[in-house]
């Protein structure tokens, strides 16, 4: 809530309402104020709407004001918000933000008028805060028209943030003079001082200071509303890539030395940490976490993305319409020990339009300690990891994907902050815990046995982070933002949810501390609104393990707004390597443990059918594969570890196929790892990737060949069939001795009957009985097999015609086979039948 004084004399104040998007794509063409007041600006019930003027703000990106006169005979609250009216003349709610009430939802700003003396009062709404804080450039005209060529058209990113008393000006108007400066801006409410200091060619400065750059004089900042502080200098250009930190004393008068929770570049590419001892190594062998950030420019070329997308390759943007590849960058680059980067990761993409995918998650992408992590436990939310390839490789990465017809995804992580986070999110302004500005505290110091029991665990990597506190919020948002904004990424990944909207205990004892649940269910539903606002299209995906229905309920309807959830069930029904008990199927290390026992098909049955609930499934994923206790890839899991060769080898290939057939034709959007397409077995470890790489290239054209001419198919039947990609699944037979199942989907006239079997022998005369069989005749189109996939292929299939209810049918070992039956006379597209035709269907 913000309060303004008025002015006394009149009974009235003007109040000139800001909305920045923030944003350098067109998101709005039109906006409209809306408030809680009438026509003689007094509180009223019903809203008035004003038309708002749309001009350049000074981050050079669209922004709209309108003036209002109010009452203020009276002390009063008013409620507002904006419109925004879409280029395609849709209306659009602009403020994500909640209020801060536990007890509401309600997404409105607040202004309370009282009838003091003072100036006209000024409010404004931030959507987006990644080009307004840190290092950025400004321009002074705020009065004329936003160039349409500041980004591409469309609808893109957004933030949070109400940024109040910024240095936003009403400006000259239209026509006047343009002239570029920085401005740098750090939050730190706690602090005495801060200055912007530049290091010299190290990219490092000490804790006792030394490494700072002497040709070049510190910037004092001033302190400015809301705990921020800022700086400003003439020109630009001449500032880029120049090397910066803030000395910022603290409160308790202590000197520190951060770099920019802003910060869209750091200058370190390494693993060299000098943990605040003076350093004069090379810049480039600094890990990047701990470096000195970079001043970029960050302005948009739009001739880089004028041909992003090939019309005849559209990109997906259901989540529904997708199968995912998990692509670390990381892994890739076989035949050297360095991390891969966005260059080996643009090298793969032809293998990857081969095997069909359509969709390329990449795990955390934000900077992170050291060179050798998966990511998960980003130190500057903006900045791309630089060894990788940073920005410019990021960019160019997703639009070599567009060209494709990829889509791409990106691994986010606002549930903790990095671990090595000392010299960036860390006590920046005091030393006291209860003030530690980016971490949830609670209390005072003195109410637990220790300091740190007033920190939140959420089962996770680091403290829980302060989702109560605005500006960390729109860090996150920021964060989210920019990577639909400046990289056209099309959807992400937010990591663990389940710790930010349930975990949250108290260190000290352990006990829940509701409060942080409840602020962070507001900020996973500010997220997901805020991106909708800049992106309808934005496919979002949650790793949520809770089970809550919220989770995928829309936002505006007090759901948290995710497409999907990751349901880490499926795996553990499908794969189960993981020490799960009895009540998961464990289908793949059973088999592999128990050649001709029961398996819990049954139990798979319900898994399968609980898929159809928004969930994204999968053969493994990074935890699965390298982040548990009882860590392998699951061709090793299918022969419980024996030696790949031989029969062994066999039925390891064997049923890698079966599970994966189950996946990509459950209801469940599917996705897997990277390598599981060939049969990688190599251990997929978060700390020692780079020594295990995967010959990718060289298991295709080997042992991997017919897993991926059956990975290919796979892909090519459910893209091709609505019905294999909507959510609709019947289980009509689970025959737990036979290690059999069976399930029906359907959609737009066409129905697919999948028979899995991942018994070691085949059964002739099986017989499948349930109403929905009967009818027409199902015939085959896809049977894993097949000695093209690397199958026994021991007899043809032939078309089942149904008995009454009964199906009588031949069930190969370990393999899976699809029937399919037209229900009307539709025809849509088959990309499966080059697969059924070359088979000999």
């Amino acid at each position: 809530m913000t309060f303004w004084s008025v002015m006394q004399d009149t009974g009235t104040v003007r109040v000139d309402f800001v909305y920045h998007t923030g944003v350098g794509r067109r998101i709005a063409d039109e906006a409209l104020l809306a408030g809680g007041w009438d026509e003689q600006g007094r509180p009223a019930a019903a809203w008035s709407t004003t038309a708002m003027e749309r001009f350049v703000a000074e981050d050079g990106t669209a922004a709209f004001r309108a003036s209002v006169t109010l009452d203020a005979s009276t002390s009063w609250t008013v409620d507002w918000g904006v419109w925004l009216v879409r280029p395609d003349g849709s209306r659009v709610w602009g403020i994500p933000a909640e209020l801060a009430d536990p007890q509401v939802t309600t997404q409105v700003r607040q202004l309370r008028i009282e009838p003091q003396d003072g100036p006209a009062a000024q409010a404004e709404f931030r959507l987006a805060t990644h080009r307004h804080n840190g290092a950025r450039r400004l321009i002074r005209d705020t009065g004329g028209e936003v160039d349409a060529g500041t980004g591409p058209a469309g609808t893109g990113p957004a933030g949070t943030g109400n940024s109040l008393g910024a240095s936003t000006s009403f400006g000259a108007g239209a026509g006047a003079e343009t002239a570029e400066r920085i401005r740098f801006r750090v939050w730190a409410p706690h602090a005495r001082g801060v200055e912007v200091a530049f290091a010299g060619p190290s990219g490092y400065i000490a804790n006792d200071g030394r490494g700072e750059d002497d040709q070049l004089t510190r910037l004092p900042m001033r302190a400015v509303a809301g705990g921020w502080w800022e700086a400003a200098a003439p020109g630009f250009t001449d500032w880029v890539g120049r090397r910066y930190a803030y000395r910022i004393v603290r409160d308790d008068g202590s000197v520190a030395w951060r770099s920019d929770m802003y910060s869209t570049r750091q200058c370190g590419a390494g693993d060299v940490d000098p943990c605040g001892a003076p350093y004069d190594g090379p810049a480039h062998e600094l890990d990047g976490a701990v470096s000195c950030s970079v001043i970029v420019d960050t302005r948009d070329d739009a001739r880089f993305w004028a041909d992003e997308f090939d019309p005849a390759r559209p990109v997906p943007r259901r989540v529904e319409d997708l199968v995912i590849y998990e692509l670390h960058v990381g892994s890739l680059g076989f035949g050297h020990t360095a991390a891969g980067t966005f260059a080996d990761a643009t090298a793969l993409l032809d293998h990857l339009v081969d095997l069909g995918v359509n969709a390329v998650e990449l795990m955390p992408m934000f900077e992170f300690s050291g060179t050798r992590s998966w990511g998960y436990g980003s130190s500057h939310l903006l900045a791309v990891k630089q060894n990788a390839g940073g920005r410019e490789g990021l960019r160019g990465f997703v639009r070599a994907c567009h060209r494709r017809g990829l889509a791409v995804l990106m691994d986010v992580v606002y549930n903790h902050y990095s671990p090595n986070a000392q010299r960036c999110a860390w006590q920046v302004d005091s030393t006291a815990a209860s003030r530690n500005i980016y971490y949830w505290y609670e209390g005072a110091e003195t109410d637990h046995p220790h300091p740190d029991g007033g920190y939140l665990d959420n089962i996770s990597s680091g403290w829980a982070p302060r989702y109560h506190d605005e500006n960390v919020r729109a860090l996150f948002i920021a964060s989210a933002v920019a990577l639909l904004d400046d990289f056209h990424i099309d959807g992400l990944r937010v990591d663990q949810t389940t710790s930010i909207h349930a975990y949250n205990s108290l260190h000290a004892d352990g006990s829940p501390v509701g409060a942080a649940n409840i602020a962070g269910r507001k900020f996973l539903r500010e997220l997901c609104q805020t991106l909708r606002v800049v992106d309808p299209q934005v496919m979002l995906i949650a790793e949520d393990h809770s089970g809550w229905a919220e989770v995928t309920r829309p936002a505006e309807e007090g759901g948290l707004g995710f497409d999907a959830r990751w349901y880490v069930d499926f795996y553990h029904h499908l794969i189960g390597d993981k020490g799960e008990g009895p009540e998961y199927a464990k289908l793949l290390h059973t088999a592999g443990r128990d050649q001709h026992g029961p398996l819990a098909m049954g139990r798979f049955g319900a898994a399968l059918t609980a898929a159809a609930d928004h969930a994204v499934v999968y053969t493994e994923s990074h935890d699965e594969a390298g982040n548990a206790e009882q860590t392998a890839r699951n061709i090793l899991v299918a022969v419980d570890h024996a030696p790949l060769d031989g029969e062994t080898a066999w039925f390891a290939l064997a049923r890698l196929r079966c599970v994966a057939a189950l996946t990509l034709l459950s209801p469940g959007t599917p996705m897997f790892l990277m390598g599981d397409e060939v049969g990688a077995d190599q251990a997929f470890l978060h700390d020692s990737f780079t020594e295990a790489k995967e010959d990718l290239a060289g298991l295709r054209a080997n042992r991997g060949a017919g897993q991926f001419a059956c990975y290919q198919a796979l892909v090519a039947l459910r893209l091709g069939s609505p019905a294999l990609r909507s959510r609709s699944v019947e289980v009509v037979a689970a025959d737990d001795p036979a290690r059999l199942i069976a399930f029906r989907r359907w959609d737009a006239g066409e129905e697919f009957l999948v028979v899995a079997s991942l018994a070691n022998e085949p059964a002739t005369g099986r017989t499948l009985s349930h109403p929905s069989l009967a009818g027409r005749r199902w015939k085959p189109v896809l049977d894993t097999d097949a000695v093209a996939f690397g199958g026994r292929g021991t007899r043809r299939e032939r078309a089942l015609s149904a008995r009454g209810e009964t199906l009588r049918l031949d069930v190969a070992a370990v393999s899976v086979r699809v029937y399919r039956r037209r229900t009307t006379s539709s025809h849509h597209g088959r990309p499966w039948r080059r697969w059924a035709g070359k088979l000999g269907w």
